[in-house]
């Protein structure tokens, strides 16, 4: 890929050169009385940017994500807040349940849940927290929305964190 720009200033630099060159003359040729002189068209050559050697980086090797999948994460960071020991399940907003989490008091993140199955190639989501027993789920506040709502999103092909804080 580095040599893609060196080679075509090249080709387009003998392109220039294998051009005809004709002589140039005044527009008002008939009856001017001023010398009529040819003209050359030349070429000035441009520089061409050299390569440097550039040491070969430690790479981690990541997997693509698969392009009928989607993959998400629970995360507080961007709230500041923490999760409470209980579960924490992702559905559509149609009620679908997509992934939960089971979290200990304390703990920010997730990891990443993956695969998962969406209904459509992107779908909007909430966030419960269940802590068990009887009690009612808590629907979390989503800190980084789809735009113009309240909701979480998701899409195939690529993973997404759900920033949740506590309503």
């Amino acid at each position: 890929m580095r040599y893609v720009l060196p080679i075509f200033t090249f080709l387009a630099l003998l392109l220039v050169l294998a051009l005809p060159q004709h002589n140039v003359q005044g527009a008002a040729d008939k009856g001017s009385t001023l010398p009529v002189v040819p003209l050359a068209v030349t070429s000035t050559p441009t520089p061409v940017a050299t390569a440097t050697a550039v040491p070969a980086a430690t790479a981690i090797p990541t997997v693509a994500p698969d392009p009928q999948l989607a993959c998400l994460r629970i995360n507080f960071e961007v709230s500041g807040d923490v999760a409470q020991a209980g579960t924490y399940e992702v559905r559509e907003v149609n009620g679908r349940l997509l992934a939960s989490w089971t979290a200990q008091s304390g703990w920010q993140d997730s990891g990443w849940i993956q695969p998962i199955e969406i209904s459509f190639n992107a779908v909007y989501v909430n966030v419960f927290y269940l802590p068990g027993g009887s009690v009612d789920p808590v629907q979390m506040a989503i800190m980084n929305p789809a735009p113009g709502t309240q909701y979480g999103w998701v899409a195939r092909g690529m993973c997404h964190a759900l920033e949740v804080g506590w309503p």
